[in-house]
């Protein structure tokens, strides 16, 4: 890992993983939240239009045949970061202007975003997709010892016989995968940051953010879910609270990140 400390005054520098996790630091989620809601307000115009690109070119990129999901990763993850360029800028009083929330895809950044949205992904993935088979394990035996009787059923009996042994470990899915999502994103949910402003690897971003969270992790999971309880609050306001929650998320991220690392 890069040492960008090196040749620095400790007084000055920003503070070293190891120095954060040995030292100990406080997580401040009501602080975090309204300095983010106090950064948009301030320019809440070009937040807005930005997030309106977001999701135009978000959707225009899942909607592509085969490639969707891919295509949003390569470009969704970089827009994304956009949000932490802008608002680490503004949080400097440097100059910033719209082309600011393309920085991901500038400065060699980007094979690093992408690969960093990839990792998570596929965390996500393999552990939920250990969830839904160990659940869905026994309702699939049960559905293939019971094989014979289902052929001579009528349909609406089949219907309702695959409901009654499905259902349970339907909600139990739903239910589990989403705390499972919130844990992974809560542990990972610097390692952008430390590609911004460190210029680590995605592995380096990873790692750093593992280790920052899981020394205080309690306290991370409620201020992810304070943060995931506003993005879905925003979503059921006709969806246009989405447009302010989704950029104070990160710059409340941000917060949360300048506080913690001293960059």
């Amino acid at each position: 890992m890069e040492d960008f400390f090196k040749n620095q005054n400790p007084q000055d520098a920003p503070k070293s993983v190891d120095s954060i996790v040995a030292h100990g630091f406080s997580v401040q989620t009501g602080l975090y939240i309204q300095s983010g809601f106090k950064n948009f307000s301030s320019e809440g115009g070009i937040y807005v239009a930005f997030t309106l690109v977001y999701i135009a070119i978000s959707m225009a990129a899942s909607s592509l045949p085969v490639i969707g999901n891919l295509a949003n990763t390569l470009v969704g993850v970089p827009l994304i970061v956009g949000f932490i360029y802008y608002g680490r800028l503004q949080r400097r009083n440097e100059f910033r202007d719209f082309s600011t929330f393309f920085f991901g895809f500038k400065n060699g950044q980007w094979p690093s975003f992408v690969m960093q949205g990839i990792m998570l992904n596929l965390c996500m993935i393999f552990l939920i997709g250990a969830v839904i088979l160990s659940l869905f394990w026994e309702p699939l035996q049960v559905f293939i010892s019971q094989w014979e009787k289902i052929e001579t059923m009528d349909q609406d009996k089949i219907g309702e016989f695959v409901v009654s042994i499905f259902t349970p470990a339907i909600i139990q899915t739903v239910g589990i995968s989403a705390v499972i999502a919130l844990v992974v994103a809560t542990f990972f949910c610097l390692a952008p940051f430390f590609i911004v402003y460190r210029r680590y690897s995605a592995f380096e971003a990873l790692g750093a953010s593992w280790r920052i969270v899981k020394s205080k992790f309690p306290a991370f999971l409620l201020f992810n879910l304070v943060l995931w309880l506003m993005l879905t609050a925003g979503i059921l306001l006709c969806c246009v609270g989405f447009l302010a929650a989704l950029p104070v998320y990160y710059l409340a991220l941000t917060s949360a990140y300048e506080d913690i690392t001293g960059d």
